[in-house]
């Protein structure tokens, strides 16, 4: 701790001595100085500054460390993200398939609907048909009923007519003989 209150110390008086020299090409001029009293202290400060420097280092190299980890775990969730685009795109795609689908087989069943309740109405016409034919079945059975029987008055009046006009003629022929 000693170490660094002097080391701040000795950077401030070097910075306000240097200040008129100014920098060149960002390096920082120290005015010459004889090396005889502070060899120790400048030995001190020089080996804080290679340990700063090291600390810094590996500031640097866990720095560097992380944002390789990081463009690692950016890279996978780019993959990740791009898999989960191509997998929407897919399912968008199946799902308008699908639409379509379904589409085309709303339509079959109107036009199967349709279908259905034309035949319904054609079944419907049939049964009504079949129905007054079957009037018209009871009906002409109804007059063949009474065409028999009429024809079966007509036959017996036949016979009994011709009957008589046997009985008579047999009359007539026994009286005449």
């Amino acid at each position: 701790m000693e170490n660094l209150e002097w080391l701040r110390e000795r950077m401030q008086d070097h910075n306000l001595r240097s200040a008129p020299m100014g920098r060149s090409e960002g390096v920082l001029r120290f005015p010459s100085a004889s090396r005889s009293a502070g060899t120790k202290a400048g030995d001190a400060a020089l080996e804080l500054v290679y340990r700063a420097a090291e600390v810094v280092r590996d500031i640097e190299d866990r720095a560097s460390e992380n944002e390789k980890y990081a463009k690692t775990i950016a890279e996978k969730a780019v993959e990740k993200l791009q898999f989960a685009e191509r997998r929407i795109q897919e399912l968008e795609t199946e799902r308008r398939t699908a639409e379509r689908f379904l589409k085309e087989a709303a339509e079959k069943i109107r036009a199967i609907e349709e279908d259905l309740k034309l035949e319904r109405t054609r079944v419907a016409a049939a049964e009504t048909q079949l129905h007054h034919i079957e009037l018209r079945a009871s009906e002409a059975e109804a007059l063949a009923k009474e065409s028999e029987t009429a024809l079966a008055r007509i036959e017996e009046a036949i016979r009994t007519q011709l009957l008589r006009q046997r009985h008579s003629g047999l009359e007539r022929s026994t009286a005449v003989a």
